[in-house]
């Protein structure tokens, strides 16, 4: 990567992109469609920073433009939400604004501009893991049933949504002999679900840390003696107080311990 300011990263693929399409007098397309992907990043840039984090740099790909945070801890369900549509909300305005400037001022490069919004919103809202509609949807299993179901479905869920993805790719390469776009993401869809390997929940650990809202239920975790932290956490459930029974191969119950031991233990030593 080649840092353009403290803000501003560019990968040198990127570079050989725009020579490439200059070349071939594709530069116009090429910087309408990074416009869009900035105009998404610059809108989830505005959100984080109007729910208190920071912004580290945003990175310029070949095929994508990405938000790096400095700090990643969002205290409520309903600011997760304005974090991750904010990027698809700005798109689909944008596209609803020049469908109505086309309308009044036919032009191909609008026109391209509002193809360009309404693709990377739809793409966006696919709910597959790590668009943004999966990440939402993710969130919001995550708060009714735990961290550990939500992986689980949301597994299941990319796996079918990558595959009807991927078959719309070989129609679409099959239709126009060359265009292996969607296929390209299709694959990239694919790779994630089996890249996606955490030791650890940290999104869980720090959503239980710093909920400081009244918990109105508590769910009782039975867990066998030689479950460790992480596992542990995996089962809790925000809006619940997790309280956890470790009991041996006989059935009884050897320790009780709390959601706030739990958390303390995996933060003092450094568990995470």
């Amino acid at each position: 990567m080649i840092k353009i300011t403290k803000y501003l990263r560019v990968n040198v693929l990127t570079i050989a992109l725009f020579v490439f399409c200059i070349i071939f007098n594709k530069a116009d397309m090429l910087c309408v469609t990074y416009a869009v992907m900035i105009l998404h990043e610059l809108a989830h840039c505005l959100a984080a920073v109007c729910i208190g984090l920071k912004i580290s740099h945003i990175d310029f790909y070949p095929f994508g433009v990405n938000l790096k945070l400095k700090n990643k801890l969002v205290y409520s369900l309903a600011d997760e939400m304005i974090l991750y549509f904010s990027g698809p909300f700005c798109n689909i305005l944008f596209a609803l604004i020049a469908m109505i400037v086309y309308s009044r001022y036919p032009n191909e490069s609008v026109k391209f501009f509002y193809i360009s919004n309404t693709m990377l919103f739809c793409m966006n809202m696919i709910p597959s893991v790590p668009l943004d509609g999966g990440i939402l949807l993710k969130k919001i299993i995550a708060y009714r049933l735990g961290y550990n179901s939500a992986n689980k479905i949301m597994t299941v869920i990319s796996a079918v949504f990558s595959a009807m993805v991927m078959g719309l790719g070989i129609y679409v390469m099959y239709i126009t002999k060359f265009n292996f776009s969607i296929l390209l993401f299709s694959a990239l869809m694919i790779g994630n679900i089996f890249t996606q390997s955490e030791k650890y929940n940290v999104d869980l650990t720090k959503t239980l840390m710093f909920n400081n809202k009244k918990k109105k239920s508590v769910r009782h975790i039975v867990v066998e003696n030689e479950c460790n932290y992480c596992d542990i956490v995996d089962k809790f459930i925000p809006k619940d107080y997790n309280m956890v029974y470790v009991v041996s191969d006989d059935g009884k119950v050897k320790d009780i311990i709390t959601e706030t031991q739990v958390i303390d233990k995996l933060t003092t030593e450094q568990v995470l």
